[in-house]
């Protein structure tokens, strides 16, 4: 997510869903972080929230392999300064799972009425937009029920490390969270184990679920 409290564009829509929206990144190095939240116009709502649910970076041509570009005396930064040409041949794409929508300044916590449209511009929201979102947990069973390449348990973690970094490291919105996901999980310990796991193992002492 940018620093800044402004939204900025990160990408474009190339395959929506009711559920899930997928986008491709302006620039290959773009992409936003895991578990952050993103924003798009909809159909019949002012905006459409998402939350990244996976990422990766590979070649526009799916039938053509990545190779090898770089050397021991040419590598990482240096590489793509010496081949600008990359930036034409890959491309980055994020799968943002829908959370919510906004309407006439009213936030709902359902999934949209309507796939957001192809090729509408993709944002990364400010912090303020994150405190609008998460003054309630509401869109959180979304994301405990979402299946994708990422593990659950794995993106709710992130998701909440992100939430809390944004709202200036908010232990008390953490905790609060953290019981939430506790409760939807109370017939599945395992599952509230691994995210609480990936949590502290990110936090350190910071986390306390009582």
């Amino acid at each position: 997510m940018s620093a800044s409290h402004e939204p900025v564009r990160i990408g474009e829509v190339v395959e929506t869903s009711t559920v899930r929206f997928v986008v491709e990144c302006d620039e290959i190095d773009g992409l936003p972080e895991l578990g952050s939240f993103v924003r798009v116009a909809g159909v019949g709502v002012d905006a459409v929230y998402g939350v990244v649910a996976y990422a990766e970076t590979g070649a526009i041509d799916p039938g053509r392999r990545v190779v090898r570009r770089g050397s021991p005396t040419l590598q990482d930064r240096a590489l793509y300064e010496a081949n600008p040409e990359l930036r034409f041949v890959l491309r980055s794409i994020f799968v943002a799972v829908a959370v919510a929508f906004e309407r006439t300044d009213d936030i709902v916590f359902l999934v949209p009425p309507y796939p957001p449209p192809l090729h509408y511009s993709v944002e990364a929201v400010g912090h303020s937009v994150v405190a609008r979102l998460t003054a309630r947990a509401a869109y959180l069973p979304l994301l405990v029920q979402y299946e994708g390449p990422v593990p659950p348990e794995q993106l709710i973690a992130a998701h909440l490390r992100y939430v809390y970094e944004a709202r200036g490291r908010d232990r008390e919105w953490l905790e609060n969270a953290a019981r939430e996901v506790a409760r939807l999980l109370k017939r599945d310990y395992d599952r509230f184990s691994a995210v609480l796991n990936a949590l502290e193992g990110a936090l350190g002492n910071e986390l306390r679920v009582q």
